[in-house]
């Protein structure tokens, strides 16, 4: 079983960070209302090439979408980051653990 490490639970799906990968999660009725789809996708670590993150404000929501060789990521707005199977959106409430993750894998 793998270990995970890091975890933050956003609006459309949970974010878990593995000793060599991310994983996104989604379930329930949110992620199939908003995508269409609900499961999990694994992202190596070693693969992502950029890490874009908005942070939440009062009213609007933030998100972290990753970027790969080979993925098909939206590019744009907000609206589109709520689509992409690359990104998972969060409130301010929830941004702490989000950005802990980012800075993790940056690091990396």
């Amino acid at each position: 079983m793998e270990k995970i490490l890091m975890e933050a639970k956003g609006i459309n799906g949970q974010l878990y960070l593995m000793e060599d990968k991310i994983r996104i999660v989604r379930e329930g009725v949110r992620p199939v209302l908003a995508r269409g789809s609900k499961g999990e996708k694994d992202i190596l670590i070693s693969q992502i090439s950029a890490v874009q993150f908005k942070k939440a404000g009062a009213v609007a929501h933030g998100f972290i979408q990753f970027s790969f060789l080979g993925g098909a990521e939206t590019k744009g707005r907000l609206f589109d980051a709520r689509r992409d199977e690359n990104t998972v959106m969060f409130n301010a409430r929830q941004q702490e653990a989000f950005e802990a993750i980012k800075t993790e894998i940056e690091r990396r």
